[in-house]
């Protein structure tokens, strides 16, 4: 399963980057909305996980652009 994992704070990022991979997750990181959206539409994810404070574009923002 793939994650996109939408996180500023990068030691927050770090540490579920590292857990999830353990458990056998692909993870793919990004720390802003518009990094958010374009990885979104570059490859195919299983699940998002966005920050909803974060910048360029908050997470609401991202979350109604990803889900048209």
């Amino acid at each position: 399963m793939k994650i996109l994992l939408v996180e500023d704070d990068v030691e927050i990022s770090e540490m579920l980057r590292k857990f999830l991979g353990t458990e056998g997750f692909e993870v793919v990181a990004v720390y802003d909305g518009e990094s958010a959206c374009r990885k979104f539409y570059e490859e195919e994810y299983s699940l998002v996980l966005l920050d909803l404070m974060i910048p360029k574009m908050d997470g609401m923002e991202v979350m109604n652009v990803i889900r048209k």
